[in-house]
C-alpha cells in the first residue's frame, strides 16, 4: 500500500511538502498500523465526497491518496475532521515527514 498526504491552506496558504509512505518499506508491525488505520478511516467509502465545510476558508485542506494494487481513492478533507480515525490516520503519515 502507497499512500500520500498533501496539505495546504490554512490562514497564510502553507503548503508542505507531500509525505509518501509505502508499507512494503515498512517493518511489518508498523506497516500493519499503517494499513489498519486507513481501513478504520473508511477512505474507500469518502473518496469522491464534497472537501471543504461552510466556513473552512481559513483551515488546512488534506489531500490523502491511496494507492492498493490497481485500487487508487483520493480524499480531501478539512478540519476539523468529523471521523476521529480520519484524524488519526491524518496525524500517523504527517509524522513520517
Amino acid at each position: 500500500m502507497i499512500l500520500s498526504l498533501h496539505r495546504s491552506g490554512g490562514f497564510a496558504a502553507v503548503t508542505q511538502p507531500e509525505v509518501s509512505v509505502d508499507t512494503s518499506t515498512l517493518p511489518k508491525d508498523e506497516a500493519d498500523h499503517v494499513e489498519s488505520a486507513v481501513r478504520e478511516a473508511r477512505v474507500a467509502e469518502l473518496a469522491g465526497q464534497p472537501a471543504a465545510a461552510p466556513g473552512a476558508g481559513d483551515r488546512f485542506v488534506y489531500e490523502l491518496t491511496v494507492h492498493e494494487g490497481n485500487t487508487r481513492h483520493t480524499v480531501k478533507v478539512t478540519e476539523p475532521f468529523a471521523d476521529p480515525a480520519l484524524g488519526t490516520l491524518i496525524d500517523l503519515l504527517s509524522s513520517y515527514s
